[in-house]
């Protein structure tokens, strides 16, 4: 089976992306293993830092509650923050989280796609788990997962380049819109298939430093690795879900905004 094509931009508007794996529990290295967990990136992402950990990823009310009791025993240990030396790449990890994210620091920085930030998710969690071995533990399953991404849209008329702004998407992918109505900021929630998890868009104006009006659009997607979250997950699975989100994110953008702004971006599928 020949997997679907999804819409590309040539130029498309993303700043950033992560892609993030929650594990079931704490990974249960120690302070004094932080040395070995970074040896593996010492060389292609040498920049290092030691920040607080991320807080555990939260649920909605609508969906099932957690399996397994994901509480940090470890707190005390930091999250390890690798960036590369063109400042584009980064991996953070934690006891009980992987992220890999991409960022645009200068204007020409190409988005580098999905695919290979799905390819350095992959690899960065073999090595991980290689390491993880060698200490004498095991990876914890993954548990939750999600896709973000961060665009910045110049703009003057949100009505030009948001489709709900003006009362209407510009196609049919997403559910129908029950918000009444925009001003300078809004919020849409939708549920994947089968209660998977969930998308959601969030759009605020800001001024840029050049005081020209700028919409900073966030699409984020976050669900459980297995489509049954009582059963443990593998790897694949996480991907799998990525997959999933992925291709909602891809076309729910392409929904919400307005052929005009498709033909600003390049649309090229």
């Amino acid at each position: 089976m020949v997997a679907e094509r999804l819409p590309e931009f040539a130029a498309p508007p993303v700043v950033e992306v992560a892609l993030a794996v929650q594990l079931v529990g704490d990974i249960g290295y120690r302070s004094v293993d932080l040395a070995k967990i970074a040896a593996p990136w010492a060389t292609e992402l040498p920049e290092v830092q030691e920040l607080p950990a991320l807080p555990t990823m939260d649920f909605f009310s609508d969906e099932p509650e957690a399996p397994w009791n994901t509480d940090s025993t470890y707190n005390n240990t930091p999250r390890l923050w690798f960036r590369s030396e063109d400042r584009n790449r980064v991996l953070q990890i934690q006891q009980d989280r992987i992220i890999v994210n991409w960022q645009k620091v200068s204007h020409d920085d190409p988005y580098p796609r999905y695919a290979n930030l799905r390819g350095s998710l992959t690899e960065a969690w073999s090595n991980l788990e290689a390491v993880v071995g060698d200490i004498g533990l095991a990876m914890p399953a993954p548990w939750l997962c999600e896709v973000f991404y961060a665009n910045h849209i110049d703009t003057d008329h949100l009505a030009d380049v948001i489709g709900p702004w003006s009362g209407e998407t510009s196609d049919d992918f997403l559910p129908g819109i029950r918000n009444e109505g925009f001003h300078e900021g809004f919020h849409l929630h939708y549920h994947l298939p089968d209660v998977r998890g969930w998308l959601e868009f969030d759009g605020w104006t800001r001024h840029s430093d050049a005081g020209e009006k700028v919409l900073v659009l966030t699409v984020a997607s976050r669900g459980w690795a297995r489509q049954d979250p009582q059963e443990p997950a593998e790897l694949e699975d996480a991907l799998e879900f990525m997959d999933l989100a992925h291709e909602w994110i891809v076309k729910g953008f392409v929904s919400i905004t307005t052929p005009d702004a498709h033909k600003k971006w390049r649309r090229t599928l």
